[in-house]
């Protein structure tokens, strides 16, 4: 009589097995985070559920795990996208070009992205707010960028530099929903070239 042999994980170090977890949460994450539970995720990443329950003691602590982790990401990549000064490019060049590296980071990691831009139902509240409190932050530092911008361009000083850091970031945003929502249609070198046109016209 013969019998199937079970397949079993293969052995990962704590940290990585921990990160591979926390990946296969964040794929079920667009379909709403009911779908998220010890089960689906054990059965996501192809492991057993005590390989899960070694690192996660509970949904809640997954959950949370993943969220600060997202948050954390987004948020370096964000601010990685953001120039520091304009010593080698213009100011209108270095605006198409943040808008160019953020929405490259939404299409690498669109999961990501969707939880920051287009949260589903049901993404925690304690979520949400930290995404308010970082785009906050974002949106004081292209505030200043854009009175630095304008200092730089010249002959813009009835130009609103809080609108138009205001505008910068919406403009962005709207980029990263569109590639998201319709990749086809709004891919990355349209998205760009359409913020590069108007960021050029403010000349």
């Amino acid at each position: 009589m013969s019998t199937t042999r079970r397949k079993y994980a293969r052995r990962l170090p704590p940290e990585q097995r921990r990160e591979q977890l926390l990946d296969a949460a964040l794929s079920l994450i667009p379909a709403g985070f009911d779908t998220v539970t010890m089960e689906s995720v054990a059965k996501q990443a192809a492991v057993t559920k005590p390989v899960l329950y070694d690192l996660f003691a509970n949904r809640a602590e997954l959950i949370s795990a993943l969220l600060e982790r997202e948050a954390a990401r987004a948020t370096e990549q964000v601010l990685a996208a953001l120039p520091t000064d304009f010593a080698t490019r213009s100011p209108d060049d270095a605006f198409a070009d943040a808008v160019r590296v953020f929405v490259n980071a939404v299409v690498e990691a669109p999961d990501r992205w969707r939880l920051v831009l287009l949260p589903p139902e049901g993404t925690p509240r304690e979520f949400r707010a930290q995404v308010e409190l970082v785009r906050a932050g974002v949106l004081a530092q292209i505030e200043d960028l854009a009175a630095l911008g304008l200092k730089e361009l010249g002959g813009l000083d009835d130009l609103d530099s809080a609108l138009l850091g205001h505008a910068m970031l919406a403009l962005a945003e709207m980029s990263g929903r569109l590639v998201l929502t319709d990749p086809e249609k709004f891919t990355p070198d349209r998205l760009v070239a359409f913020v590069a046109r108007i960021a050029h016209g403010l000349r």
